[in-house]
């Protein structure tokens, strides 16, 4: 990577405006917010098959408040939005009224303006939403970046089936993108073209590649040259008699060698002949350009992305289905982490692809589970990302620590969380709760329940006991001045009523008292099946945290399920199982795959 790349904890509004990411310094914006769809949505972690382990990443509501009502005001009415941008807000709001959707655009709208600002001259911005707010935001958008800026509405097939009994089953997402100006970075991808095609059009050849000769007069352009090679004879055949002019294909030069270009074009029309890239048939007016079928040939992508369960092994080169590489998640797909709203890694991957140069840097604002800071890592660009929960945020470390190993913490840095006993102290201020999450990842355990009654428990590590078995450090966080022995005590007795706890870890925001290191003391201890011991309470301050201080347990479990991948034999895209996909391939019904998928995963149905 070429830069540093950057986590941020906390609101991407904030976070832009203080000018942590300079202005004009990211090629590519990925943004995925929260729709205006009226669900509450949960992620779900891997806890040793407890199916309430489950904490709440965020209210997909926008609602209209006092609140709303008030930020609306001063970005229309005391500048805080560009002019031309206020009186599209104003006008959307005469037809949109003040309903939950309006909240949701008056949210957005300051948070584009500033991704506006912080994208190159030559940067895009991709915006994921869904139909029931994407031609809002395409107006929100044409007042930012310009009608004359909009490039694509993508349509991203998002489920396999929907059912309702009044309507067509609704599929899609749709994905706006925009550019900043007339001179952006885009690389086109191209699919395979399908056998059938290639069969129809390509003559399999002896040394088994796939040849198509154009036919016709190619090599030459209309009107004579008068000077130059381009009007000269070449083996008897002399354009200027026929008032045109040599003008060799792009794609002949493409399959040449490195220095070609560098010839005379009499020269390259020779060379190409000997390659036997232009044939001479006796008797024909002209010599023909000859094409072979090249790896990375097929149609330029266009702009419906739908994967098409039922076409594996259709197109050339590949047993992937059609869109194989953006396909959606089935519920049961290794790929998930626990967030419904999850994006396959393949489709930001094209995304990147296609919109961010060489060395570039992708911001992401909206990161949640981290699907993009994951692509972006395993296409090898720097990144930004931001969310403003602390649960994204260590769920982003374990997911890139998993998936990339360890390592890849010293190629990134995390702002916004503390640093210092100071920060902690800040961060217990302003929530309580997440100052929980963030202790509980200090020691790679897994966050409790959002603000629900804890019984003494605030997390869980996982350990290993065996090959295959597992064992819970039940984490207990105290963040008050009010410190005694009962805290020790009682969390010894969490640990001997919860299901396969053998620990019991007792972090504080505040020194502990000499009486809890006593009673700690007395609490025993754990020996695992090698027979080494571990102490049976441990305590630990957040300032010996900070200070590299760790709970003392065998190999601990990763606190998020991985993310497995599957690679097709073709040897092109990575696919992800679903059970559309298990269904096709395997020849059972869906709800058979998925029980095929949940059992081959370890997890519940």
């Amino acid at each position: 990577m070429t830069a540093k790349s950057k986590l941020f904890y906390g609101d991407n509004l904030d976070v832009l405006r203080s000018g942590q990411i300079p202005a004009e310094s990211v090629d590519l914006v990925y943004l995925d917010p929260p729709f205006n769809s009226n669900k509450v949505y949960n992620v779900v972690f891997d806890r040793m098959g407890d199916a309430q382990a489950q904490i709440q990443a965020f209210d997909d509501t926008w609602k209209w408040t006092t609140e709303t009502d008030d930020t609306y005001n001063y970005l229309v009415n005391e500048g805080g939005l560009p002019p031309e941008v206020a009186d599209m807000l104003e006008s959307l709001r005469s037809i949109v009224r003040e309903t939950n959707l309006m909240a949701y655009l008056i949210n957005m709208t300051p948070r584009l303006v500033e991704l506006h600002k912080v994208l190159k001259k030559s940067g895009s911005l991709y915006i994921h939403c869904d139909p029931t707010a994407s031609h809002y935001l395409k107006v929100v958008l044409d007042a930012i970046f310009g009608a004359k800026n909009f490039r694509n509405e993508i349509i991203w097939r998002r489920t396999g089936a929907h059912a309702p009994r009044s309507s067509f089953g609704p599929l899609h997402d749709t994905i706006l993108f925009y550019t900043k100006s007339d001179s952006y970075y885009f690389n086109v991808i191209r699919r395979p073209y399908t056998k059938q095609h290639v069969e129809k059009r390509y003559k399999l050849q002896g040394d088994g590649r796939w040849k198509f000769t154009s036919g016709g007069n190619v090599l030459t352009g209309a009107g004579a040259v008068k000077t130059g090679e381009s009007g000269m004879t070449w083996r008897g055949f002399n354009p200027t008699l026929k008032n045109r002019h040599w003008a060799l294909p792009k794609f002949v030069a493409d399959q040449m060698p490195e220095g070609f270009e560098d010839l005379g074009l009499i020269d390259k029309l020779e060379a190409a002949y000997q390659a036997g890239l232009i044939e001479i048939v006796p008797g024909a007016a002209w010599p023909t350009p000859v094409r072979y079928l090249q790896p990375d040939d097929g149609n330029p992508l266009g702009d419906i992305w739908a994967y098409q369960p039922g076409t594996a092994g259709c197109l050339a080169g590949t047993d992937a289905a059609i869109d194989e590489d953006v396909a959606y998640l089935g519920p049961t797909d290794p790929e998930r982490l626990g967030y419904p709203t999850q994006k396959p890694v393949g489709l930001l991957e094209r995304i990147i692809r296609s919109s961010c140069p060489e060395g570039g840097t992708v911001l992401d604002p909206f990161c949640g589970c981290g699907t993009t800071l994951d692509a972006a890592v395993k296409l090898g660009y720097s990144w930004i990302g931001i969310d403003i929960t602390y649960l994204a945020v260590d769920l982003i470390r374990n997911r890139l620590r998993n998936t990339h190993g360890d390592s890849i913490d010293a190629t990134y840095e995390v702002l916004g969380v503390p640093a210092d006993l100071a920060g902690a102290h800040a961060l217990f201020a302003q929530s309580p709760f997440d100052f929980e999450r963030w202790a509980v990842s200090l020691v790679r355990g897994t966050p409790n329940q959002k603000q629900v009654a804890d019984k003494g428990s605030d997390g869980v590590v996982v350990f290993a006991t065996g090959k295959k078995s597992r064992a819970k450090a039940v984490v207990s966080v105290k963040g008050g001045k009010g410190l005694n022995p009962s805290m020790v005590r009682d969390l010894e007795g969490v640990v001997s009523k919860t299901k396969n706890a053998e620990v019991g870890i007792l972090l504080t925001l505040h020194k502990c008292t000499k009486g809890m290191r006593d009673a700690a003391a007395t609490a025993g201890s754990y020996t695992d099946w090698v027979g080494n011991k571990y102490p049976k309470i441990q305590i630990f301050s957040v300032e010996e945290l900070l200070s590299g201080a760790r709970p003392k347990l065998p190999p601990i479990v990763p606190p998020y399920t991985e993310a497995k991948k599957r690679v097709d034999t073709g040897g092109q895209q990575s696919l992800f199982e679903s059970p559309e996909r298990v269904s096709e391939k395997e020849g059972v019904s869906e709800e058979e795959a998925v029980s095929v998928l949940a059992a081959d995963d370890g997890v519940d149905e």
